[in-house]
């Protein structure tokens, strides 16, 4: 008797958790399938369940990089429905899902049957939801940490390697126009104002061929060479 109880105490427990992870399943797809095409919900409802809510910072990070990468101003966050929304997917995962987990197991131990009430279903399907909020947000702030400053050594790249254009052509007008490139050449003697980074004459052979160097502090693994001919038909020619 007590072995058949005990079997069929273990097919309940089983299928209890079988309809969870049915639920767990079906829920996203049909929530997808509801919203997707001729929608029935507006499309930012799905904010409301998002299991991984910094999928809204990436999204706005990515934006900031483009802006910041084009040379504009980031937007930066703020409250609006989607940031907003992270908030309440904090609250249903972390703490609306357990607190109802626990009471439904603790109102199931009161139970002769230990039968478990709907509310510990929804518990469980929220807390199985949560499971992948951790490792999943870790991984997507690296993600956005690399890609931010993806954004900002790319645009210091692209002004480097802009801002020592100017500067060989600058070098090539100062030969032509003055004569005045020798073995002791060096950007110095262009007096050029407001340079943001560092130039350097790597080597001048006579007047035909002036290789220049770009570097910065910030990225000291980089730079870029440019070969300065004053008096070919292709002036210049960059090196990364």
């Amino acid at each position: 008797m007590k072995r058949g109880y005990a079997m069929k105490f273990s097919i309940r427990r089983f299928n209890e958790w079988l309809i969870v992870v049915l639920f767990a399943i079906l829920v996203p797809v049909l929530f997808s399938f509801v919203r997707g095409g001729d929608s029935l919900l507006p499309y930012n409802w799905h904010y409301i369940f998002n299991p991984h809510p910094s999928t809204v910072l990436i999204g706005l990070a990515a934006v900031d990089a483009i802006e910041m990468f084009g040379g504009g101003k980031p937007a930066g966050f703020s409250i609006i429905w989607e940031t907003a929304s992270m908030y309440l997917n904090v609250v249903l995962y972390l703490m609306i899902g357990p607190y109802l987990l626990l009471m439904g197991y603790r109102k199931a131990i009161l139970n002769e049957n230990r039968s478990k009430p709907w509310y510990w279903y929804i518990g469980a399907v929220i807390c199985i939801g949560s499971l992948s909020v951790i490792p999943t947000e870790l991984l997507k702030q690296k993600v956005f940490s690399n890609t931010k400053e993806s954004a900002a050594e790319s645009r210091t790249k692209d002004l480097m390697r802009a801002e020592l254009a100017e500067v060989g052509f600058a070098t090539a007008q100062h030969e032509i126009l003055q004569d005045g490139v020798d073995e002791s050449f060096q950007v110095e003697d262009l007096n050029m104002e407001g340079l943001k980074f560092q130039h350097e004459v790597e080597s001048v052979q006579s007047d035909t061929l002036i290789t220049l160097v770009a570097s910065t502090p910030e990225q000291p693994d980089y730079q870029v060479t440019m070969e300065v001919r004053p008096y070919n038909r292709s002036v210049l020619k960059q090196r990364n």
